[in-house]
């Protein structure tokens, strides 16, 4: 085996990030509903928002969705709106996809100064201070069920000690008035069992802050809801999972025998309801290992969900978690900086196709709330 020269890394860490080759699909598909098996009256229609302006409140729905990342907001919508065309990872960053969304800015410029202020010491300040607004949102319908999807431009991470982020549930639950609220997005996995791509369903969010919320009164609390998850659809959500795999691991160097590599086992991604665990929520970018026993504390590690549990519990609002499994756990036996950088390498790989599991394994939670709506349940 040769390397090209102008190909050769300086260091072990970036020769594993180049020659190791991520499997997975290269477009997001259209849901081909007929495929899954969904009833008509559950595929999701996109419904126009008459007459809104950017400091207009949030029209009234039954149920919110919210999500956070670019990638995490792409398959959502690609899930959730019914988008018809595929999705590459090169149209990520475009806006045509976005047509549709609209900004959500009652009240934002009553922070933005904060915002300002914090964007010089928190982690470069949240995506909200560059749009302007507190996030995006759109409506949807699933039967007779109202959703509204958000895509929300605060971060317990970015957004300074004033966590705006509570401010924003509260606004959302007061002007919607929902029964229940769902937070979705990547998180890193914790237990060995959960697959890349897998996507987890939970009603509690335990704080596990280790950087500026440390000290915090509810860090180290857990918030847990009363909603409880109908499954009922989920087997048809798991006939459109996308299966992704980790990467080949290939000889990092021309010492190592050319034929020398390990592949992924197969990839076995799963939607399952675990509310007998909480989500992990932190402050800083942390992943599970085989040994650091992250899988003592929850079923998952993120950076929102208990912050958006701790705002809807003062609401009086129910509130669940969808997480997919965007990173696996890491070999605890590798060097802290290999741990952190195959993390941070596989999310960035696979983040935007796991988001869809997690989107499809939402579309099947909302397709159960249309029944319980039409029922009376």
């Amino acid at each position: 085996m040769s390397l090209d020269a102008s190909l050769v890394p300086e260091t072990l860490l970036n020769a594993q990030r180049i020659i190791a080759l991520p499997e997975s699909p290269d477009h997001l598909p259209a849901v081909d509903w007929k495929k899954l098996g969904a009833p008509d009256n559950r595929i999701p229609h996109t419904e126009a928002t008459p007459s809104h302006q950017a400091d207009s409140p949030l029209p009234k729905a039954d149920v919110v969705v919210m999500t956070w990342t670019l990638a995490e907001w792409a398959a959502m919508n690609q899930v959730l709106t019914n988008r018809r065309d595929p999705l590459t990872p090169d149209q990520l960053h475009s806006h045509e996809w976005q047509e549709g969304w609209l900004p959500y800015q009652r009240d934002y410029y009553q922070i933005y100064q904060y915002m300002v202020d914090v964007s010089k010491t928190f982690q470069g300040g949240a995506p909200s201070l560059y749009s302007e607004s507190w996030g995006s949102f759109r409506q949807v319908r699933i039967g007779d069920l109202n959703v509204l999807l958000v895509k929300s431009g605060m971060h317990l991470a970015q957004d300074g000690s004033q966590l705006p982020l509570i401010r924003l549930v509260e606004q959302i639950c007061q002007e919607t008035q929902p029964s229940l609220l769902l937070s979705i997005g990547t998180g890193g996995g914790v237990r060995s069992e959960d697959a890349l791509g897998s996507a987890l369903i939970t009603n509690q969010a335990y704080f596990h802050c280790l950087k500026h919320f440390a000290n915090a009164r509810f860090n180290h609390t857990t918030v847990a809801s009363t909603w409880q998850p109908d499954s009922r659809y989920l087997p048809l959500a798991q006939e459109g999972v996308l299966h992704t795999r980790g990467p080949k691991i290939l000889p990092v160097s021309p010492q190592y025998p050319a034929g020398a590599h390990i592949d992924p086992d197969p990839a076995a991604a799963r939607l399952k309801v675990v509310t007998e665990q909480p989500i992990i929520t932190t402050d800083t970018f942390l992943f599970g290992t085989t040994d650091n026993g992250l899988e003592k504390l929850g079923c998952m590690v993120e950076m929102d969900d208990a912050v958006v549990g701790m705002a809807c519990q003062q609401q009086k609002t129910a509130f669940g978690f969808v997480r997919n499994v965007s990173d696996p756990v890491i070999n605890g036996a590798l060097p802290a900086s290999l741990q952190d950088s195959w993390a941070g390498y596989i999310y960035r790989e696979q983040g935007l196709y796991t988001s869809y599991n997690g989107a499809l394994a939402t579309w099947a939670l909302l397709a159960a709330e249309a029944d319980r709506k039409e029922t009376g349940q």
